[in-house]
């Protein structure tokens, strides 16, 4: 009994070892020489593995047939790499799938090419060369050339340190003419911004392919300083009001602090004595600098030459798009008036003036926007005022959310300083009010690291809502947000806040 069974057993196995390996021993037969498949085969029945459609893909992922070459499929003898500098003969070899021993595949080499060009080389070529029992595959790599050193030559002013931070260029990078430009531009705009007017900077190494490091050669020049600030054609504005729109101004203690001549900051000088100007209603204004240097090339003399050009008054204003309140309302709050010069800063104010007066009525979403027209006949403007009043709200739900763990019954420590309630139309001059009592009152962190000063914010409708608004509700009513009685929406305003103080709960709840 125990006979038969081993016996049985062993017959087992051997019928499991031969399923398994029958398509492994068919490939091979397939794949060498004289294999029943291959040409001096004797003929025979297909094998079915070979038809299977992986049967490729698994010979492919197994490095390939390692038995012998087929027809017109000569054996790679060798794998060489030549050109390589920085990186290693082995970094190349195990990037690629081409081996020894294995059937030359032209697709494979190339798919090499596509994986060493995505590891940061230049450029890859391949050749055969024919040897004995097949061919040897060699792979010519180009690497980029890196950054080996950077040096700068001439600075005495400014440390090398600050100017390897300046330049944004390092050791090991890659060697590139764009960033070596770059780099020497960023260098001479920082010695201008410290007072160097005069500096020059050269790429010594680094444009040329056969270079191997970065060299700036850097002629400083003198620092320069301001000596005098003037303004010639200035007459609405004195010199002491222009000079507190510009940032290029003389050093104090003797010329010893600040001062430095930045070509920059003088530029904005330019815009922003132009924007003053044409604030004031002097839109044609022109503001030229002229700098005039002492015969040691130290000391600036800085002029701003101002053409001021004729000053536009308000023909006529007009408000546009208002059917809540009537014109003489409107006109009641403005500060811009027929006939008057033109000023930026009041009609700014206007603007804030009319969203503020529909936001204190519920419209808290009304927009407004100036629209100045220069008239034909002469230096004057009409003015409008465009309005779009949008819907009116209640207020909603107010949902308070104060950081860190703390009962719920310090949500009044919130609520008893707003200035509003449920239902109350919304007004935004009382909901800016309530903001700033929370801040001043004293009960919350300040420091920054706990979180951000109360704030109140407005949810406003989203597009989700007024889209399930109109599937859902026939009225047009946002979701959670239900009209009144009288068919005024409602918003939620959500209050967040950082953490209380640890200070006792009646403090909190009475005190300030």
């Amino acid at each position: 009994m125990q006979t038969n069974s081993v016996r049985r057993l062993r017959f087992t196995i051997a019928v499991c070892a031969a399923a398994w390996l029958a398509p492994t021993a068919s490939a091979l037969a397939q794949l060498s020489p004289g294999g029943m498949g291959g040409p001096g085969g004797g003929g025979g029945a297909p094998n079915p593995a070979l038809e299977r459609p992986d049967f490729n893909e698994r010979v492919v992922n197994s490095g390939g047939p390692l038995y012998g070459p087929g027809e017109n499929q000569p054996l790679v003898v060798d794998v060489q790499v030549l050109g390589n500098r920085t990186f290693s003969t082995s970094w190349v070899l195990n990037r690629i799938k081409t081996r020894r021993d294995r059937v030359f595949d032209p697709e494979v080499v190339q798919a090499d090419v596509r994986n060493l060009l995505s590891q940061g080389l230049r450029n890859v070529r391949t050749y055969t060369k024919p040897a004995q029992g097949g061919v040897i595959v060699i792979y010519e790599v180009f690497e980029r050339p890196t950054v080996a050193h950077l040096i700068f030559h001439g600075n005495r002013a400014i440390s090398d340190k600050n100017l390897r931070k300046q330049c944004g260029i390092k050791e090991g990078d890659a060697l590139n003419r764009y960033a070596v430009e770059e780099g020497r531009r960023k260098i001479e705009e920082f010695y201008v911004s410290k007072g160097f007017a005069h500096v020059q900077v050269e790429v010594l190494e680094g444009n040329n392919a056969d270079d191997r490091g970065v060299v700036y050669g850097i002629s400083e020049g003198h620092l320069n300083r301001i000596a005098d600030v003037e303004f010639i054609g200035n007459e609405i504005a004195s010199d002491g009001r222009l000079k507190t729109q510009i940032q290029s101004k003389p050093g104090f203690m003797w010329y010893l602090f600040r001062g430095k001549v930045d070509n920059g900051k003088i530029e904005e000088d330019v815009e922003k004595l132009t924007s003053y100007y044409r604030a004031l209603g002097y839109f044609q204004a022109r503001v030229r600098p002229e700098r005039a240097y002492d015969a040691s090339g130290k000391w600036l003399d800085l002029r701003f030459v101002i053409d001021e050009g004729p000053r536009y008054r308000v023909r006529s204003l007009t408000v546009v798009g208002n059917e809540k309140f009537s014109n003489e309302a409107v006109a009641s709050q403005l500060q811009v008036e027929t006939g008057e010069y033109f000023n930026l800063g009041e009609m700014n104010a206007d603007v804030s003036t009319l969203k503020d007066l529909y936001g204190s009525q519920g419209y808290i979403f009304a927009d407004v926007k100036a629209d100045p027209r220069f008239s034909a006949d002469g230096p004057e403007i009409d003015l409008y005022y465009n309005v779009e009043e949008g819907k009116q709200f209640r207020v909603g739900e107010i949902r308070v959310q104060i950081e860190g763990e703390y009962p719920h019954t310090r949500h009044s420590v919130v609520m008893n300083r707003l200035s509003f309630k449920s239902g109350d139309i919304v007004d935004i001059r009382e909901i800016r009010n309530s903001e700033r009592r929370l801040k001043a009152s004293q009960l919350f962190e300040t420091n920054p690291a706990q979180g951000e000063p109360p704030q109140i914010v407005i949810r406003p409708p989203d597009l989700l809502d007024e889209v399930l608004a109109s599937e859902d509700s026939p009225g047009g009513a946002f979701r959670g947000q239900n009209p009144t009685s009288d068919g005024v929406q409602m918003i939620d305003i959500v209050i967040t806040a950082p953490p209380l103080k640890k200070t006792s709960f009646w403090q909190q709840i009475w005190g300030n």
